[in-house]
């Protein structure tokens, strides 16, 4: 799904009424039916008085339509107005008339004083949308800031909280809603940490805006769903066999840390690899083979791993890195192997911490790499950033500069692709903050890498598998309880959710 800027969406409105062909008023019309129909099987609905806050811009006119829906449906239904701007839209004006008209809605204009907030109920923001581009002032601020100050009242946003852009962050006061209702697709700025207050769920409504926009409309930003996700999954032939499907080498494991090592080779073989070897070192060895017979091993070193320097790494898919350690005798061995393959490796965790303290190692990575840091890994790579958005700038540019893609793992894990493109992940949840999730994922990338998948389909399909066997586990566990072999042990019923498409 292509996500797009606030001026992209107002232009698919556009193209939607000149092309369909419809009216701006019955599209307005349409698209306030969609929020009355979620409204009214959604959790808010029962028992509930409805309190409609709306503008005098074009999403007041959503407000004022919804209104009278609500009515129509025999809900207690009270609108209040504020006109913040000097002029009223012409959709708005149309739907005031006839809300006005039916005069048995109280319609309350906000003047000087504002009115008391409703202390119970729901309140319904419609006072502004995907416009916004600086703070809100005046009645509308101090409105906003004292909505936010009833914390008995659930509040839900019409298509955006009110004062928030729509692909930015927060630049003044914002409508604190509980679930935003947004039409056709989420908004970029649902996305970032620091707006999570402002949006914490949302659900999309859709509209039905002219499909064939979106081919005439360039963005940089796809988030990952079932379709786009399943697009890229490979189906398998009855006559292929396991050298088809790639040999991996997984070089992980370190004293104490044979954990990572085995998380992330189970996962490998889970996500189809046709032969897994564990390039780990003595300590790793015995635990290794003893929870993953199927896996061939190779020992090098002792505590800490060493490479075996007559290996032929160009006959594996490699995956470096989980609890692999930093000793100087394991970085030496990584820039080897970095030296002596020309084939697109997956680097994690401690190949990644070894790669922020050798800068001149970036030299050695094979173009279309996959590395898979969390922030703090991130942080180590690239330095600072003030925000999310600044952050997630530095991703772009680091993955275009370097010719890598780069999976920065977190909640709406993002890949970022050498070409400028970049794929917010829809699976997951708040479970997998857990130790060993990155090592699974390590092994699910570097197993769909050896079956031919293009590197940053790897990434990408593999990001979303990972989430999506997160939250199949949860299904039967809870987010405290969720441990990383859960995702491994469900990684086949995610495949084959996908394949159902």
């Amino acid at each position: 799904m292509k996500l797009l800027t606030g001026a992209q969406i107002r232009e698919w409105d556009a193209y939607t009424i000149a092309n369909e062909p419809i009216s701006s008023i019955d599209l307005m019309e349409r698209a306030s039916r969609v929020f009355v129909d979620w409204f009214r099987h959604s959790e808010y609905a029962a028992g509930n008085k409805v309190y409609i806050f709306c503008g005098n811009g074009n999403n007041g006119g959503d407000g004022l339509a919804i209104a009278r829906m609500l009515r129509d449906y025999f809900f207690e239904v009270k609108v209040y107005v504020l006109r913040f701007s000097s002029e009223d839209s012409t959709d708005f004006d149309v739907n005031l008339g006839k809300l006005l008209a039916l005069g048995d809605v109280a319609v309350e204009f906000i003047h000087d004083k504002l009115p008391e907030i409703p202390a119970h109920g729901v309140i319904i923001d419609a006072l502004l949308g995907t416009g916004v581009t600086r703070p809100v002032t005046g009645k509308l601020q101090e409105l906003i800031q004292a909505i936010n100050c009833v914390n008995s009242c659930q509040v839900i946003s019409v298509d955006m909280p009110s004062g928030l852009p729509a692909e930015g962050p927060a630049i003044g006061p914002v409508m604190e809603a509980d679930i935003v209702c947004s039409f056709q697709v989420p908004k970029l700025s649902f996305f970032h940490p620091e707006n999570a207050k402002y949006c914490p769920r949302w659900v999309t409504g859709n509209i039905r805006l002219t499909d064939s926009y979106l081919n005439t409309v360039d963005t940089q930003v796809i988030l990952v769903d079932q379709s786009v996700a399943g697009a890229l999954r490979k189906s398998r032939t009855r006559y292929q066999h396991k050298g088809d499907f790639g040999h991996v080498m997984i070089v992980a494991g370190s004293d104490g840390k044979s954990g990572a090592a085995i998380l992330s080779t189970k996962a490998c073989l889970r996500s189809g690899a046709g032969l897994v070897t564990a390039c780990v070192p003595e300590a790793t060895f015995t635990a290794l083979n003893t929870a993953v017979p199927e896996a061939m091993t190779v020992m090098s070193g002792r505590r800490f791993l060493e490479v075996h320097y007559d290996t032929d790494y160009t006959a594996y898919t490699l995956g470096i890195g989980p609890g692999l350690g930093r000793e100087p005798v394991t970085a030496n061995g990584l820039e080897h192997i970095l030296r002596s393959t020309s084939r697109p490796v997956v680097l994690d965790a401690d190949a990644i911490n070894i790669l922020a303290d050798d800068n001149d190692m970036w030299g050695h990575i094979p173009q279309n790499s996959i590395l898979t840091p969390h922030p703090g890994e991130f942080k180590r790579l690239f330095g600072d950033s003030q925000n999310s958005f600044e952050m997630y700038e530095t991703l772009k540019q680091k993955s275009a500069e370097h010719c890598v893609i780069i999976v920065l793992k977190g909640a709406f894990t993002r890949i970022a692709t050498p070409e400028g493109k970049v794929y917010i992940n829809s699976t997951g949840n708040p479970g997998m903050a857990t130790a060993g999730a990155g090592d699974v994922l390590t092994g699910i990338i570097t197993g769909l890498l050896a079956q031919n998948y293009l590197p940053g389909d790897a990434a990408i399909l593999g990001v979303y598998i990972h989430g999506l066997a997160g939250d199949l586990a949860l299904v039967s566990s809870s987010p405290e309880s969720l441990i990383a072999g859960d995702i491994t042990n469900h990684l086949g019923q995610a495949f084959a959710e996908l394949q159902k498409l």
